[in-house]
C-alpha cells in the first residue's frame, strides 16, 4: 500500500515539474539581497514540502507555489542572518540523526529513501543543508533571547504535585494544531482574521496551517503535538479544555501576533513519571514555547531590513 502511495506521490510531483510556470526554462523570479531564487528551486521546494507533508497535494496548486516561494524566501533570509554571526559546520551528527528520523517517519529504508530523493530531484546535501540552516537558525535564537525566557518553576512544581497527587493519577493530553498570523498594522488584523477563517472552511485546518500560519509547524499543517494540560499555559488552557475534538479556538494573544488552536484528538493518560521528569519536560516544553515566539518576531524584524526583490 506504502508503495503505491508512493508512486502516486511522484506522478503527482511529476505535474508540478512540467507545469508551464516552473518547467520550461530557468528563470529568476526573486532575489534575497543577491541571492536569486529561480521557477526550478520553486518546483524542488514543492517536492521538498511534499515529501514532508503530502497533504499538501489537496491544496489549489497555485497556492502551493505561492507557499513554496515563501518558504524558500524565509530560508533565505534565515540563512543571511546566520551567516552574519555563525560559521555552518560542526552539526554533521545531529543532521544524520535528523535524516534517520525524516527516513523512518516515511517507512523506508536507506535504499528506498535514496530513491525517494532521487526522484525528486533533491540531493542528500540539499536535505542536510535546510536540515542546517534550521538548527542554526535554532542556535541564534537561543543565543539572543535565552535571557529573556520567563519561566515560574514555583507553579510548575505546584502543578505536578496537584496531578501526582490525583486519585485519578491521570492527566488529560491534547493533540493540537496552530495558525500563528500578525499583521504590520492593527488594522489589518480583522482583515486576516476573516480570510483564515474562511479558508478553515473551504479547506481545513490543517491545509489552511500550511499557506496561511506565519509558524515552523506550518510545513507539517500547523501539528503542535500532543501536549499534557500542565505544559498549557492558563490562558491557553481555558481556551481549549470545553472545545470540542474537531473544533478551534478564537484567535489568542501571544507574542509576534494571535494564535488559532485547533484540537485534534484528546486523550486520558496516566501520569507514570517521576516528579523530576514530569519537572524537566515541561520545563522544557515551556522553554522551547517562549522561544518559538521569539522566533517569530526576530525573523519579521530582519525580514523588513532584508531586500528581497521581485523579478
Amino acid at each position: 500500500m506504502f508503495k503505491i502511495k508512493i508512486f502516486i506521490f511522484l506522478i503527482l510531483i511529476f505535474s508540478f515539474l512540467t507545469n508551464n510556470l516552473l518547467a520550461k526554462k530557468i528563470e529568476i523570479l526573486y532575489k534575497v539581497e543577491n541571492h536569486p531564487i529561480t521557477n526550478k528551486d520553486v518546483a524542488k521546494e514543492i517536492n521538498y514540502l511534499l515529501m514532508l507533508n503530502d497533504q499538501l497535494k489537496t491544496i489549489d496548486k497555485e497556492e502551493l507555489i505561492q507557499y513554496a516561494t515563501k518558504s524558500i524566501i524565509k530560508e533565505k533570509v534565515k540563512k543571511n542572518e546566520i551567516l552574519k554571526n555563525f560559521k555552518f559546520g560542526g552539526n554533521e551528527k545531529i543532521i544524520e540523526r535528523q535524516v534517520s528520523s525524516l527516513r523512518n517517519n516515511l517507512n523506508l529504508n536507506e535504499i528506498e529513501f535514496e530513491n525517494l530523493l532521487n526522484s525528486l530531484d533533491i540531493s542528500i546535501d540539499y536535505l542536510k543543508e535546510k536540515i542546517e540552516i534550521e538548527l542554526m537558525w535554532n542556535k541564534l535564537i537561543y543565543t539572543i533571547y535565552k535571557d529573556k525566557v520567563v519561566i515560574n518553576k514555583v507553579d510548575i512544581e505546584k502543578k505536578i504535585k496537584r496531578d501526582l497527587e490525583s486519585p485519578s493519577n491521570s492527566i488529560n493530553e491534547y493533540l493540537l494544531h496552530e495558525i500563528l498570523f500578525s499583521s504590520k498594522q492593527a488594522s489589518d488584523l480583522e482583515s486576516n482574521k476573516t480570510k483564515i477563517e474562511k479558508s478553515i472552511q473551504e479547506i481545513g485546518f490543517e491545509n489552511t496551517a500550511n499557506i496561511l500560519s506565519e509558524a515552523p509547524s506550518s510545513k507539517f499543517g500547523g501539528e503542535i503535538g500532543w501536549i499534557k494540560e500542565n505544559q498549557l499555559t492558563e490562558e491557553v488552557f481555558n481556551n481549549i479544555k470545553d472545545l470540542e475534538i474537531g473544533a478551534y479556538t478564537n484567535p489568542i494573544n501571544v507574542p509576534g501576533g494571535q494564535l488559532f488552536l485547533f484540537l485534534k484528538d484528546k486523550k486520558e493518560t496516566r501520569l507514570e513519571t517521576s516528579f523530576k521528569e514530569e519537572f524537566e519536560k515541561i520545563l522544557k516544553a515551556e522553554q522551547n514555547r517562549q522561544l518559538d515566539q521569539y522566533s517569530s518576531i526576530y525573523y519579521k524584524k530582519i525580514e523588513i531590513n532584508t531586500k528581497i526583490y521581485d523579478n
